[in-house]
């Protein structure tokens, strides 16, 4: 899609981010975790745009997506630490595998793996010193009775470190994972039916 022409991309950016909000309004609980955690898979739009379009697209539709999420719903701590948080995650989701795309031409089972691994080490520490900490300081709820929330699910979260190891990160495997198995086939594909539309143009 690189022969688009810039009001051709700001269309595409503009539909994808159309679809990523509506998305975004059905999320599902998974087994086993807090109800607080919830699914959802506004993230592939956005994933299609940063392998078609560049990862810098696909990340301004994640910034598109919470800018109208905020000023529809707000936050139930005020400020937009949720927005925030689902920015952060959702642009490393998809830059990630977007910017190995765009440098590669391809992905590979190791464009895979590296993106997963700095997806889940970037998570931790968001988690551990911003997302986490803010939620608890803007609600008012001290460490050990936010903790209590983590361990009826998963007993091996007995604090703040293991809470974030134990329950977050594997929350966030199954996102990313997710995203994957349905945004990247999806991409591809959209990227090759597109191909030939550009060598006939080029022809």
């Amino acid at each position: 899609m690189n022969h688009l022409t810039k009001l051709q991309r700001m269309t595409t950016i503009g539909i994808l981010s159309a679809i990523s909000i509506i998305l975004y309004y059905f999320k599902f609980p998974i087994p086993f975790f807090p109800p607080f955690l919830t699914l959802d898979i506004s993230d592939v739009p956005a994933l299609v745009g940063a392998i078609t379009l560049g990862p810098a697209a696909g990340i301004l539709i994640q910034f598109l997506k919470n800018i109208v999420d905020y000023i529809s719903h707000g936050s139930y701590v005020g400020l937009p630490v949720g927005q925030i948080a689902n920015f952060l995650s959702g642009s490393l989701i998809v830059g990630l595998i977007g910017a190995f795309y765009y440098v590669q031409k391809r992905l590979h089972i190791g464009s895979y793996l590296i993106s997963v691994l700095l997806f889940l080490s970037a998570m931790y520490v968001l988690n551990y010193y911003f997302i986490l900490p803010s939620i608890m300081g803007l609600m008012g709820i001290g460490e050990a009775r936010y903790i209590e929330g983590f361990t009826k699910f998963n007993p091996l979260a007995t604090d703040f470190p293991t809470a974030v190891l134990f329950v977050i990160i594997p929350f966030n495997l199954i996102k990313i994972s997710l995203v994957y198995a349905i945004g990247v086939p999806f991409s591809l594909r959209l990227k090759r039916l597109v191909q030939p539309e550009r060598k006939n143009i080029a022809a």
